[in-house]
């Protein structure tokens, strides 16, 4: 059920496998996690689900090993275990102040014990478990349930039905407003089917709480090789829980496409414009900022005219950026928030260093601040972070922004991303050295030491403006010198870029 929830909420998978560790690591490892009190047991036969329905006890030295090994999420989420010694009602009240991924455990567990209690009563079915958890949940958690209704609806896979000609099946699959079934013979109830078939959701007249399986073999017998050959000849697909998510490592075919026509000497606005109607988001974005450009704000609703206002370049730049952003947003993972919250700020400042500067377009310089923040969304360990560590040494070098193990991944994946993603070659020389104090000194300036310049700063001050306790080491403040000699400009113009920034990013913080 935790992982039902996860890939419906789009969890990152590093992320949800935490979370499923959490759900396994509560009741394996709880003291009578399956046993409840004979008085709570024999208080009421009446299925109110308002009391305790597990006594767990978490195990402290377990704990100890998880922060041990910095599992962040895993261990919130078992520590939140404690939660199910409360009743059903102040347990989900309380979610309204807990973070999404442990609401999501929470809303797991609680539908789970509700279906598969151990306790002697009526068994509830998936619709009805989940209709009792919405009803007691805060708005927010009961969003995270809203998935479920398309998949796996109140008739999930491995959910017995009774139809309208009194026969029972088993669903097997769901294909929109068709069920796949696998027929089920009674002495009681006989099926006109022998083998797989399909039935539309209005015959089902009965939906039955969760049955024990008793052989292991009928696993093989309803999703083995005979549904696999009912698929193909009926060509039905059962639907997937997965949504669909796209690699990174690659930019959309549809920003390949806008590229190719920004690129050509002479461009044609007609296929432009239509090559970005394509993605209905890359056109939303470019009439929103066309918009937010424009000196009386007028709302701009042709592609066209949001191009013009823009022009070709600095759309490209906006384009690129929504397109990055969407990526690297595909999947929750717990500091994901923040994190998009950080890049845009940075990003921010750095357009405003290049307009101060005179250096090149600003939304260029944005753009490719956002690429250096790749590292943030692919690093393996920051998915299973809870804290945002960070240190003070160095503040012009991602490798310190947060601490996390083999942190040279931060610099490394974000020049792989440009690269992958068809970058400029000065864009991405200055990926791999803004870092490099003695790159700035040693070269003459030219566009790709302005750009390091430009990433460096912004990254200083995007960390300045985020923690309200950062400060410059003795480093930082002789990059920020050479930095801003090689673009020439002032401390009195980095405090304006800031005050600017602070009042136009309300960025969301953790701390």
């Amino acid at each position: 059920m935790t992982a039902l929830l996860c890939v419906r909420n789009r969890f990152n998978e590093t992320t949800t496998i935490q979370l499923m560790s959490a759900a396994l690591s509560i009741f394996g490892l709880a003291e009578d996690a399956s046993n409840v009190d004979q008085s709570e047991q024999s208080s009421s036969a009446k299925v109110t689900h308002h009391e305790p329905l597990a006594k767990i006890s978490p195990n402290k030295a377990f704990s100890r090993i998880l922060t041990q090994y910095q599992q962040g999420v895993w261990l919130q989420g078992y520590r939140h275990g404690l939660w199910l010694n409360k009743t059903f009602k102040e347990h989900l009240k309380q979610l309204q102040y807990e973070s999404t991924d442990t609401s999501i455990l929470a809303l797991a567990i609680r539908l789970t014990l509700i279906m598969h209690n151990t306790q002697k009563r009526t068994k509830q079915s998936f619709q009805s478990a989940l209709a009792l958890v919405v009803q007691k949940s805060p708005s927010a958690q009961a969003q995270l349930l809203e998935p479920l209704l398309a998949y796996p609806s109140v008739t999930p896979p491995g959910t017995y039905i009774m139809l309208d000609d009194d026969s029972l099946a088993l669903v097997t699959g769901i294909a929109g407003d068709k069920l796949l079934c696998y027929p089920q013979n009674t002495s009681r109830h006989s099926s006109t089917h022998s083998s797989h078939f399909s039935v539309a959701r209005t015959r089902v007249r009965r939906v039955y709480p969760a049955q024990s399986i008793k052989k292991l073999g009928n696993l093989t017998t309803w999703w083995g090789n005979d549904w696999q050959l009912f698929e193909q000849e009926s060509g039905t697909k059962a639907e997937s829980p997965f949504m669909q998510s796209y690699k990174m490592s690659r930019p959309p075919v549809t920003l390949t496409a806008i590229q190719s026509q920004l690129n050509k000497p002479v461009q044609d606005i007609n296929k432009l414009s239509l090559a970005i109607a394509r993605e209905p988001s890359f056109a939303q974005h470019l009439r929103k900022t066309a918009s937010q450009s424009s000196r009386q704000k007028l709302p701009i609703k042709d592609i066209q005219h949001g191009l013009m206002m823009h022009g070709f370049e600095r759309s490209g730049s906006i384009i690129m950026q929504q397109a990055l952003l969407s990526r690297l947003n595909q999947h929750h993972f717990p500091l994901q928030r923040a994190f998009i919250s950080f890049v845009q700020l940075r990003g921010h400042i750095a357009a405003s260093l290049a307009k101060i500067g005179n250096i090149g377009i600003p939304e260029q310089a944005c753009t490719l601040a956002y690429f250096a923040c790749v590292g943030l969304f692919t690093h393996v360990q920051l998915k299973i972070q809870t804290q945002w560590q960070k240190s003070n040494r160095t503040s012009y070098d991602m490798t310190t922004l947060v601490r996390c193990v083999k942190p040279e991944q931060l610099r490394s994946h974000a020049v792989s991303m440009a690269e992958a993603w068809q970058q400029r070659r000065h864009e991405i020389v200055a990926l791999n050295n803004y870092h490099d104090v003695n790159y700035l000194t040693e070269n003459k300036r030219s566009p790709q030491v302005e750009l390091a310049a430009i990433l460096g700063i912004s990254l200083m001050l995007t960390r300045e403006l985020y923690f309200s306790d950062a400060k410059r080491c003795v480093q930082s403040q002789q990059y920020c010198s050479s930095a801003c000699e090689a673009l020439r400009i002032n401390g009195q113009e980095l405090e304006y870029i800031k005050s600017e920034a602070y009042t136009i990013c309300h960025s969301f913080s953790p701390l």
